[in-house]
């Protein structure tokens, strides 16, 4: 059976089976798997989880891909795996437990059939684009990943500092007199953040996945091997302690926007200095993406899906010829507006 997005159940596409994820019946634990050493990439996972000593945690069957040394998390019972990273097979027979559970998962609700219309509505008004780039281009296979996230709770206090600016101006006969005025602003700020987001694979480009957001959290489900049915799910390799850095820093970002866009009165607002201190806890969990490349002159673009809102980021190409026809074109009707102008202020004596 495999996970259906559109219904949130189990289906089975041979006799039409369906069957509900239910959230209080306890799911079937995974077969005993062969016992690997779980240090990867100078992390002990056992070490670094409070999962790893409850004897009642099955074990998650983990697969490793030969050729780029991705590790996967899918149901045991999946025959056939692709690597979302670099295309390949998934070698079954390199197994290893792993104790770390997931705390929650967000399922996936885009279907992969509704792919082409996210597609379309991504690259509409994107007029740079290739004038054959649909015909000619080769979209590989498209994979449903279930791509590991902390996602931060806390709160940020401290105190920032601000210079701000206000101006008047006054006319003098002949002359205009302008007067700035200039003052320190300090700010206390106390400010809790929940469900920040941060990858936790250091596999993805960090700034594709932040361009995904955001992501429904009422929609997280505590984790059920069964909403891995039909995709496959990747193993966090980058430990908590070493994403809280972009965590604290995204939350300062905020707060600092914030604070200032709260002081009125002034006519520039400028960050200067301050200190923000934060008390962070997070969960892990595992976010739906559909991912695949396109090839298009030699060169393949990189393209990530939410799965569960459709939203589209990616890199595209840009025709040159086309692009210095718009900017040709731009440029005529800026100077044709200009020439315009010029006239009438001269017959009109604006």
């Amino acid at each position: 059976m495999r996970f259906d997005p559109a219904s949130g159940k189990l289906v089975c596409d041979y006799c039409g089976a369906v069957i509900d994820i239910a959230q209080d019946e306890k799911p079937e634990a995974a077969p005993a798997v062969e016992e690997q050493d779980l240090t990867v990439g100078g992390l002990d996972f056992d070490a670094i989880t409070s999962h790893a000593s409850d004897p009642g945690a099955a074990a998650l069957p983990i697969y490793n891909c030969v050729s780029c040394g991705a590790e996967v998390i899918a149901p045991a019972e999946q025959m056939a795996l692709t690597c979302p990273y670099c295309g390949n097979n998934i070698v079954l027979t390199d197994k290893a437990s792993g104790s770390l559970r997931p705390d929650a998962v967000i399922p996936f609700e885009i279907d992969k059939k509704a792919l082409p219309d996210a597609m379309n509505a991504f690259y509409k008004g994107k007029v740079l684009l290739p004038k054959n780039f649909f015909s000619e281009s080769t979209m590989s296979k498209v994979t449903g990943v279930y791509v590991p996230f902390w996602v931060f709770n806390g709160r940020m206090s401290g105190n920032l500092t601000f210079r701000a600016e206000s101006s008047t101006t006054t006319r003098s006969g002949d002359y205009k007199i302008t007067e700035t005025r200039d003052y320190v602003l300090d700010r206390d700020v106390n400010v809790e953040f929940r469900d920040v987001p941060v990858d936790a694979s250091g596999r993805i480009d960090d700034a594709l996945m932040d361009s995904l957001e955001p992501f429904n959290m009422a929609s997280a489900k505590p984790f059920d091997m069964r909403y891995l049915a039909g995709f496959t799910a990747d193993r966090f390799d980058v430990a908590k302690a070493d994403t809280e850095p972009r965590a604290r820093q995204r939350m300062a970002n905020t707060a600092e926007k914030v604070v200032s866009s709260r002081i009125g009165g002034y006519d520039r607002v400028t960050h200067t200095a301050g200190e923000l201190t934060a008390d962070l806890n997070a969960r892990y969990m595992l976010f739906p993406v559909y991912m695949f490349t396109l090839a298009h002159g030699g060169r393949d673009y990189q393209f990530a899906v939410n799965g569960q809102t459709g939203k589209v980021v990616g890199d595209v190409p840009i025709d040159k010829k086309v692009s210095l026809g718009y900017f040709l074109k731009r440029a005529g009707i800026i100077a044709g507006a200009i020439i315009l102008f010029s006239v009438l202020k001269y017959f009109l004596g604006w």
